[in-house]
């Protein structure tokens, strides 16, 4: 009995012993992890619901769960709070307490009245650290906090991972002419590297300076931002009152190191948008040049085909891989860009050049033709379109005397038309009508022998040289198109069978080149 009441007695005692270390180590939890923003300064959880919190000042209470809680409202608080305010007030005022000046310098330990300040109890932390070689953790530790709580009850101490940030913002308006607004944040981390971070993208009601004010700091709310250094922002004068109203509501907060010198360096002006400016207004000098060239890159890069024609030339006068790029006004970088490119594809911009006059009476000619057309057409709708478009062809491109008959010898100057290629047009147009055509030759030639004399007395004392160069097949006058206007109208089918309207309308350049081949 005794061997087993013996043996009972040591499994109780080793249950109680695995129990009191499984309690124990059931005891041993992880250490809450230290509220990171300044705004915890102000407020203490309660013992009792550790998921709400209450203001150290006038005791108000507000949800806290780490996940489901922002500090948002509580941060409002504080800046609203009468309580925290008179607080402030009595500390940072001429109130002064009884305190004993002794050291090297007062060996009679005098009792004297002297001033407390929040900012100079962190200077002087400030200062032990440097002197102490402390790390900046230092601050974080219990024992010092507790000494600090007794010795200073009123001193908040400053946390290590508060940052000075520094923000740059810029706005611009969409093609629905909705603006946004970006705020960007610049910051040393602890192992003194640059970052940057966007902590805000948002649509902006206007462009007014205090709008964007309230949009800089109501982000600097959201994000516990408490310590600014200074905002980049380009030389608009609604940034002036921007940069302004954020200033005057970071001295609102009182807060000793919100910001810098009482914000009297706040507002840095962007150096790349005054660099733009400056060369901006250099290129001016140059504005006809720089014109020229912006208006030769965007007619090669206005369509497909003109940029793979670009390319093609490119290739033949073994210009470099690449291609033209058209610059941004508001970016002389990229107007720099646009010059060097220009400057290597420059032979390619040469042998792109071409004469395209010759081929506009010809293109009119077409439009005539196609009119003729669509004016015979069955279907009634295509028919008054087509008097309506003919009526305004006539007010400016009617051949009898309203066209400039410049167009006319243009394409007369063409080696391979010449006068009879007039004429084919002009019985297209006139229906064959004789004297219409007669008086309308007889017209271009006077106009032809009018320019040859006033050319022939500028240039008497000179010959112009004479070149020529070959026209790749399926091309007139260096372009290349179709050699038909086509239009397609389609039609129900009718009680008689009728089907769909279909114009074939030749161009009557190749219409006479049909015409000379037979003849000849």
């Amino acid at each position: 009995m005794s061997g087993h009441s013996r043996s009972n007695s040591i499994s109780d005692d080793d249950n109680q012993s695995v129990q009191m270390e499984g309690t124990q180590k059931a005891k041993r939890k992880r250490p809450a992890m230290k509220k990171r923003y300044a705004t915890w300064n102000h407020f203490t959880l309660l013992e009792d619901n550790p998921n709400k919190c209450k203001c150290n000042y006038c005791g108000r209470q507000y949800q806290c769960h780490s996940r489901r809680d922002g500090i948002t409202n509580m941060r409002n608080h504080i800046l609203a709070c009468l309580a925290y305010k008179t607080f402030r007030e009595q500390q940072e005022g001429s109130q002064q307490n009884l305190t004993i000046e002794g050291g090297e310098g007062n060996a009679s330990n005098m009792v004297l009245a002297k001033g407390w300040s929040q900012d100079v109890c962190r200077r002087a932390v400030t200062k032990m650290i440097i002197m102490g070689e402390l790390p900046l953790s230092f601050v974080d530790n219990k024992g010092f906090m507790h000494f600090c709580s007794v010795a200073i009850p009123q001193f908040v101490m400053p946390s290590r991972r508060l940052l000075r940030v520094s923000l740059t913002t810029d706005l611009w308006t969409s093609v629905q002419n909705m603006s946004y607004m970006v705020i960007t944040a610049h910051f040393i981390d602890s192992d003194w590297c640059l970052n940057r971070r966007i902590i805000s993208f948002s649509v902006i009601e206007d462009h007014r300076g205090k709008t964007i004010g309230k949009k800089i700091v109501a982000c600097l709310q959201d994000w516990g931002i408490e310590r600014l250094f200074a905002i980049t922002v380009d030389n608009a004068s609604t940034n002036d009152v921007a940069v302004n109203y954020v200033t005057m509501q970071l001295l609102a907060w009182r807060n000793d190191d919100a910001i810098v010198l009482a914000g009297q360096y706040m507002h840095v002006r962007c150096c790349a948008h005054i660099l733009n400016l400056i060369v901006v207004l250099g290129l001016n000098e140059l504005h006809a040049s720089v014109a020229v060239i912006r208006n030769a890159v965007k007619y090669v890069r206005s369509s497909t085909t003109r940029l793979q024609a670009f390319k093609q030339c490119a290739q033949q006068v073994k210009c470099p891989n690449g291609t033209v790029v058209l610059d941004c006004p508001t970016r002389w970088n990229s107007t720099y860009l646009m010059l060097m490119t220009a400057l290597k594809f420059q032979a390619a911009f040469d042998r792109m050049q071409s004469v395209t006059s010759n081929l506009c009476y010809d293109t009119i000619g077409l439009i005539e033709s196609s009119l003729t057309a669509l004016e015979g057409s069955k279907d009634p709708w295509v028919v008054a379109m087509a008097y309506q478009i003919r009526e305004k062809f006539d007010k400016y491109w009617e051949s009898s005397g309203k066209i400039n008959k410049m167009l006319i010898v243009a394409s007369i100057l063409d080696p391979r038309a010449k006068m009879d290629f007039a004429k084919h047009i002009f019985e297209i147009i006139f229906a064959n009508d004789g004297w219409k055509v007669e008086k309308m030759t007889k017209a271009v030639k006077d106009l032809l022998n009018e320019l040859y004399d006033a050319y022939s007395a500028m240039c008497s004392s000179s010959t112009p040289s004479m070149c020529s160069e070959s026209v790749p097949s399926g091309s007139y006058g260096g372009t290349s198109y179709s050699l038909y206007f086509t239009t397609e109208v389609g039609l129900p089918e009718g009680p008689s069978g009728d089907g769909d309207d279909i114009f074939r309308v030749s161009r009557p350049f190749f219409g006479y080149a049909q015409k000379v081949f037979v003849q000849n």
